[in-house]
């Protein structure tokens, strides 16, 4: 392909329809979005969404059959005809680091500094070195290293030759639960300071929001919703979606009124009248609400709070930072709580179900 400019809408980076089979398995379904330059997105979804091999196609790893891909107004790919990956300005942090084993750290990140003169080249090397604060590990080999230093590693050889898109394959999997915590702070504090334009693909929604402006859901092959974390979590536009953002209790309602100037839902459950955010899919034949588990509380029986209703305790189960609280809560519905302490079995409590934390949407 040419790397002739092509004139597309003024975005940093776009797919346009892209659509992506082996055999007869669809991978992806006319996929398209768009990116501002200096933004970070991330694509998440389960294992077969197809999110990684949408990657692999910005990056040039891979090409659709059709479709195409525009970086800063230039087409470079357009079906299955691209422009090669080394010709591109991305440069990616994969899974599993990559890192040649024969080749000690400072080279590693050096790689792809060749162009330039040795002294500027081993400048930027140690500047890549005490950004990722890995300094002291610059003579080392890959095998000589713990998996957080070598995703670190990782990361300077990608950020080295300054490229215009960072592009990021589920970076933290590899590594331990408390390390992961520890990158994804380490990910928004880096991030802010490159101001790049990256895109960056994960299956766990809260490391997406660390640090995404903007998330990218995907399942099945297709884009479910793209919104910044905040708007996907308070109002996701399906019940996967909302699945995803921790509404995890589903409770059969009946009588639905909703009232746009006040974006409140009313409805009946089990006899009694509760509050729900409508979602943007919402009308009066949803026959569910959605709750956030996590969002749920007591309160005493005495103090007058919307959204309030009895339940007795099933099960009391300890889970290390807290106790699970199981309810019934009447019509065959069960749900769970997070409570500091443990509450006794067959105990009457009443809980309180926060506006925020119920959802009506349709299925």
């Amino acid at each position: 392909m040419s790397n002739q400019l092509h004139t597309h809408s003024q975005v940093f980076l776009s797919c346009s329809n892209v659509s992506r089979s082996i055999g007869q398995q669809t991978i992806l379904k006319d996929v398209s979005f768009t990116l501002e330059e200096g933004q970070v997105y991330c694509i998440v979804g389960p294992s077969g969404s197809g999110k990684s091999s949408l990657l692999k196609i910005v990056a040039g790893i891979d090409a659709p059959d059709n479709g195409s891909v525009t970086l800063q107004n230039t087409l470079i790919t357009q079906g299955p005809k691209m422009l090669p990956p080394e010709l591109r300005r991305m440069n990616m942090v994969f899974q599993d680091y990559a890192l040649w084993p024969h080749m000690k750290v400072r080279d590693i990140i050096g790689y792809g500094l060749n162009k330039i003169g040795r002294e500027a080249r081993t400048r930027r090397v140690d500047e890549m070195l005490s950004l990722l604060q890995i300094t002291q590990y610059a003579d080392r080999y890959p095998r000589e290293l713990s998996g957080g230093q070598a995703q670190r590693v990782s990361i300077a050889r990608a950020i080295a030759t300054n490229p215009d898109v960072l592009l990021f394959d589920e970076p933290l999997s590899n590594l331990d639960i408390q390390l992961r915590a520890e990158m994804r702070g380490e990910f928004s504090k880096l991030f802010k300071k490159l101001n790049k334009t990256v895109l960056y693909v994960t299956h766990d929604p809260l490391e997406a929001c660390a640090f995404a402006d903007k998330i990218i859901v995907m399942k099945d092959g297709e884009i479910e919703q793209i919104d910044s974390p905040q708007t996907l979590f308070s109002a996701p536009n399906s019940p996967w979606i909302a699945s995803l953002a921790g509404f995890d209790c589903k409770l059969p309602v009946e009588n639905v009124l909703i009232d746009p100037g006040t974006n409140t839902a009313s409805v009946s459950f089990h006899g009694r009248t509760l509050h729900a955010k409508p979602s943007a899919h919402a009308d009066e034949l949803s026959k569910h609400i959605w709750l956030r588990s996590a969002g749920l509380g007591f309160t005493a029986n005495n103090e007058q709070l919307e959204n309030c209703i009895p339940g007795r305790v099933l099960k009391s189960s300890f889970e290390g930072s807290h106790w699970r609280i199981d309810l019934d809560i009447g019509a065959e519905v069960a749900i769970p709580i997070q409570h500091p302490e443990s509450i006794e079995i067959d105990s009457t409590v009443n809980i309180h179900m926060p506006y925020d934390h119920c959802l009506l949407i349709n299925e």
